[in-house]
């Protein structure tokens, strides 16, 4: 059967702030089963109005009935933009500045309940991953199983924790990690945008150091192949591949929901065959895509699994 196929890749300029450059690529694809998309994303960079803030980055996956969870992550994702529109944040410091992060997410909250009163909508909720880098920290709210990664050094760490009851069965020991990974219940959440009147946001920061990645995804990626795979891609890749490679192999293990992918560098760009590529004088990063590096790995994929 011929699937829908909404796909959208982005590469953002180079962005200069304090000596590192920061380079930012974004991709979302529908997946191989699902007929609409409804994950959402947002990056704010190269932008007058973020101030001190060099980058913003968000991933939403939404949830419910006919078009309700692409209705709920539109909605979250526009409201990012707009409080970051306001220009509230370039006066906070690190604490206010997380608290604002989570304001965000509790406003976005309110809307998403606020349209989901609508009978056709009812129920409709998202996740929300929101990432922040300034200066040389990272600053994030989360609410659901969206996740942010950091990899330094070829070594990649999950610096979210999943809001779902895989997860909390997990840290319980009722399950082991591999068991959640095909269990059931994987897709059950216990917190989402737009479900409550409150909504209960982790906030959290980490020091960034040249030459960290950072990767945002929706549960359509890791949902398909492991962190383990995840991480040697981010070997194997280039940062201008990272996306599309990681997409290709969601789909290749199955493509059961819809994949969204973001990834940022801070510093220096990673090219094959080369451990980095100072960007610090150049303006744009290369446009092309390529799927190369999958094809050769597949069978690592399935061996990750």
């Amino acid at each position: 059967m011929k699937q829908l196929l909404k796909k959208f890749m982005i590469r953002f300029p180079a962005r200069e702030k304090g000596g590192d450059a920061i380079v930012v690529n974004g991709l979302t694809d529908t997946g191989l089963v699902r007929g609409h998309n409804e994950d959402a994303y947002i990056v704010l960079h190269n932008e007058a109005n973020l101030g001190n803030v060099d980058t913003v980055m968000a991933v939403a996956d939404g949830m419910g009935g006919h078009a309700a969870g692409e209705i709920a992550s539109s909605i979250t994702i526009a409201d990012i933009k707009s409080r970051f529109n306001l220009g509230e944040h370039q006066t906070l410091d690190a604490r206010e500045f997380l608290g604002f992060l989570g304001r965000t997410l509790e406003t976005a909250n309110k809307n998403v309940l606020a349209a989901g009163q609508d009978n056709n909508n009812r129920g409709m909720g998202t996740t929300c991953t929101l990432v922040a880098l300034r200066g040389r920290k990272l600053y994030y709210a989360h609410v659901g199983d969206s996740r942010a990664y950091l990899i330094r050094q070829g070594r990649m760490r999950q610096i979210t924790t999943d809001h779902s009851w895989v997860q909390e069965s997990v840290d319980a020991g009722i399950l082991t990690a591999q068991e959640a990974r095909t269990h059931p219940n994987r897709n059950v959440i216990t917190r989402a945008v737009g479900l409550d009147p409150d909504v209960k946001v982790d906030l959290g920061s980490h020091e960034l150091k040249t030459g960290d990645l950072i990767v945002l995804c929706s549960d359509g990626l890791n949902s398909m192949i492991s962190d383990a795979a995840i991480e040697n891609m981010t070997h194997l890749c280039s940062d201008n591949d990272l996306c599309q490679a990681l997409v290709n192999a969601a789909k290749e293990a199955g493509g059961d929901d819809n994949i969204t992918v973001i990834t940022a560098r801070v510093g220096r760009s990673k090219s094959l065959n080369e451990e980095y590529v100072d960007l610090s004088d150049r303006d744009t990063v290369d446009m092309e895509s390529s799927d190369s590096i999958l094809n050769k790995f597949r069978g690592l994929f399935r061996n990750t699994n």
